[in-house]
């Protein structure tokens, strides 16, 4: 991301709703099959496996909100299902590629966390 995104961004003089400047983290190539992983975006956490004691770390499962083929968690984050991958979308955070289909994820967020 160039310095003028960033300036921009921390200004908040983005709109990432029209615009085409998202910090974009494609994971296909970092994700091996069958290893487990966690990916956070803001207070959203992801696992490709069951957090055992979640509530214990402090963590909670996430309330998403489905409807029309899009999945939506905080009033912030969106979640597009595809046949073989996620894509979470947040207009501060940008985008996340996850190579996994929906159904095989566990969703989870920060107890009390405001994003």
């Amino acid at each position: 991301m160039s310095l003028q995104v960033q300036i921009q961004k921390g200004l908040r003089n983005i709109d990432f709703l029209t615009s085409s400047i998202y910090e974009r983290n494609d994971l296909t190539d970092m994700i091996k099959t069958g290893e487990r992983f966690i990916v956070r975006q803001g207070d959203l956490i992801v696992t490709n496996y069951h957090l055992n004691n979640y509530r214990k770390r402090g963590l909670r499962e996430a309330l998403v909100f489905s409807g029309g083929g899009v999945h939506i968690f905080g009033m912030s984050h969106v979640i597009l299902a595809e046949r073989d991958q996620t894509l979470l979308v947040h207009p501060e955070h940008g985008v996340i590629v996850i190579p996994r289909p929906m159904n095989r994820l566990h969703f989870y967020n920060i107890n009390d966390a405001v994003d």
